[in-house]
Formats: structure tokens, C-alpha cells, sequence
């Protein structure tokens, strides 16, 4: 389930602009509407079952008709996201791609505990700072099914005047890397442009707690890895692929975790918002995990660690598990480090 839903209500949002309230049609599409979401609201409060999957499909095969018969459409293509309109200053980027955002595909993640940490009688790689397991009840949320995109940021880039990665020229990225995680991006970039996008899109986009992370990458049964126990050589952007580099942010599709989210293991690590502490050697924030102990301080001061997740390309396998915690200073610029965006619900 996930960015299913988030489609859903696009679609019928749209189906409905369209038809205009003078439609015949319109009051049957309104009906369906509120089935629709009476439907997502169930499974974001209970968990999706077979009954309300049928349920789903039916209204979703009834709204489809509603739209083929009326503007000649699916309701599949309603569904996509319009891209948001951007105004840049320079005239020297006219392709229509620097002029629309596209907003990232947001996967739901319902609410919920789930098992958090991962000990050394388990899991032979864990790290000691991963201990004890422990249960975290969580709200629902949603969270991004890639990183942030290089074109994405660039976007941000222009607009706004804010300074760019080092790795750029002329303040934009090559083409052959568009579609790549942005990276050498601070904590604090990463959370300026969260303010950007809210701004823009009026959403409240933020970084994702590090819980909120290991939930979305491994779900609730304290999987090592987003697919699964073992690690497969052909899932993850690792130091054993030998990439090298950063990959784009959709690949490795299959192996995506229980949520739908893509690249939670490898590629580039990714900025939370959790603190570790002011040292390297031994967390000020330890495990239990507890959202309000001060570890979620986003006013800490700059000698404070923040946690990053995922692993990355220069990075063993040991490093992407779901439940292996890192840290850097926020004010850090590293090239395998990028971010992904959450929402609240």
C-alpha cells in the first residue's frame, strides 16, 4: 500500500475539476469519492486487508468507467501528479523540465509499532550502539519512495538563489545524473529545502525521524534488509557492486521495502532528524528509542551529531542494513550522503 493511496485522491481530485459541479455525472464521482476514502481512511487506521483490497477495486472499476465515458480518460491517468509550476529569474534555462517540480511519490506508512535495533546473538554485523531491540510505537506517516533527485534540487537551486552542490557546474548538474540522489548536501540544506518545498506546495515536508526510517526500510518484523534476511549482490548499490558512484535514485525496484520505498539500502546514506550526540565513539542518545528524550531537537547545536541511514556505494554491506546507525556533524558535506522527505499525516 502507499503511494497507491496518495494516487487515489489525485485522481478523483482531478476527475472531479474536470467534470465541473454542473456535470451529470458529478454527484456519482462525488459518491464514489467518499467511498474511496472512507476506504483509505480504514486501512490507514486498521491495515489493509483482502476485504477492503475488493472494495477498492470495485470503486476504483466504477470511477474508471465514470471517466472514460465522460472526458475519455482512466482514472490511471488521472492519477498522476501535475507538476508544480516554477518561476526562474534566469532566462537561460528554458527547457520546460527546470519550470515543473514534480513533487517526489510518497508511500503511507501506517501507524503502528514495530521492532526497532538489531543485537549481536542475531545479527552478527549489528553494532553495539543497535542494542536492545526494542518495540517503538509509532503515528502514521508518509515518507518518500526515492531521495532527492539532482533535478529536483537544482530546481530549488534556481529559484531560490541558494548555493549549490560542489560537484556542479554552473550551478546545475549533468544530464547524465538528473535522476540521480543529490549529495554533498548538508543536514541543514536538506532541511532548507524541506522549507522550500513546504512553502511551495503548503505540505509540511521534514526529514524523517530515525525511527520512522527503520520502519519504513524494514517494517514491522525487523527484517536485516529492506527485501528480506539475506543480502543480495544484485539489490543494493554496496562497495561489493563496485558502482563506485551514486546510481540512480528507481533502481533496484525489486528490492524495495514492505512500504514500497526504494534505496533504503545502499546508494547514499540519508540525514534524519534524530541526534546522536556530541562524540563519535558512544551516542549521548541511546537505545530505547524515545522521541522525547531531546533527541529530536532540531535547535541543537551544531557540534551535535545526526543520524544517517541507508549505507551507501563506498560502504560494506554491513553498513545498509535497516538497523545500522551513523552519524555525522550537520554542517557536513560528504559525496554519498542525500536525503529523502516525509510527511506527517
Amino acid at each position: 500500500m502507499s503511494t497507491e493511496f496518495v494516487k487515489h485522491q489525485i485522481g478523483i481530485k482531478n476527475l472531479l475539476d474536470t467534470l465541473g459541479k454542473e456535470h451529470p455525472r458529478y454527484l456519482d464521482a462525488v459518491n464514489f469519492q467518499n467511498q474511496l476514502l472512507d476506504n483509505i481512511h480504514a486501512v490507514e487506521a486498521y491495515g489493509d486487508n483482502e476485504n477492503y483490497r475488493s472494495t477498492r477495486n470495485r470503486i476504483k472499476h466504477q470511477i474508471d468507467q465514470i471517466a472514460l465515458q465522460t472526458i475519455g480518460k482512466t482514472f490511471n491517468e488521472l492519477s498522476k501528479p501535475t507538476p508544480i509550476q516554477i518561476t526562474l529569474n534566469s532566462p537561460s534555462y528554458k527547457e520546460a523540465f527546470w519550470h515543473e517540480f514534480q513533487e517526489p511519490e510518497m508511500s503511507f506508512v501506517s501507524p503502528g509499532s514495530f521492532i526497532m535495533g538489531s543485537p549481536p546473538v542475531l545479527d552478527p554485523d549489528a553494532f553495539d550502539d543497535e542494542y536492545p531491540l526494542h518495540i517503538v510505537d509509532l503515528k502514521g506517516f508518509y515518507i518518500a519512495t526515492t531521495t532527492v533527485t539532482n533535478l529536483q534540487y537544482a530546481i530549488f537551486i534556481l529559484q531560490t538563489g541558494y548555493h549549490s552542490p560542489n560537484y556542479w557546474q554552473n550551478r546545475v548538474p549533468s544530464k547524465t545524473i538528473y535522476n540521480h540522489p543529490v549529495v554533498d548536501i548538508s543536514w541543514y540544506d536538506a532541511v532548507k529545502f524541506c522549507h522550500w518545498l513546504t512553502e511551495l506546495t503548503e505540505k509540511p515536508y521534514r526529514l524523517p525521524t530515525e525511527a520512522e526510517w527503520e520502519k519504513a526500510a524494514r517494517g514491522v518484523n525487523a527484517r536485516l534488509f529492506p527485501w528480506g534476511n539475506k543480502y543480495e549482490d544484485n539489490y543494493a548499490n554496496t562497495k561489493e557492486c563496485k558502482f563506485n558512484t551514486t546510481v540512480a535514485v528507481d533502481k533496484f525496484p525489486e528490492a524495495k521495502s514492505p512500504y514500497d520505498v526504494i534505496n533504503m539500502a545502499g546508494n547514499v546514506y540519508q540525514w534524519t532528524s534524530s541526534l546522536w550526540g556530541s562524540t563519535m565513539q558512544k551516542p549521548r542518545f541511546c537505545y530505547p528509542y524515545t522521541p522525547n528524550d531531546g533527541r529530536e531537537l532540531l535547535d541543537a547545536p551544531s557540534g551535535t551529531l545526526r543520524i544517517i541511514r541507508g549505507g551507501a556505494f563506498s560502504d560494506q554491506k554491513r553498513y545498509a542494513r535497516c538497523a545500522c546507525r551513523n552519524k555525522l556533524l550537520p554542517n557536513s558535506h560528504r559525496p554519498y550522503v542525500g536525503f529523502r522527505l516525509a510527511l506527517s499525516v
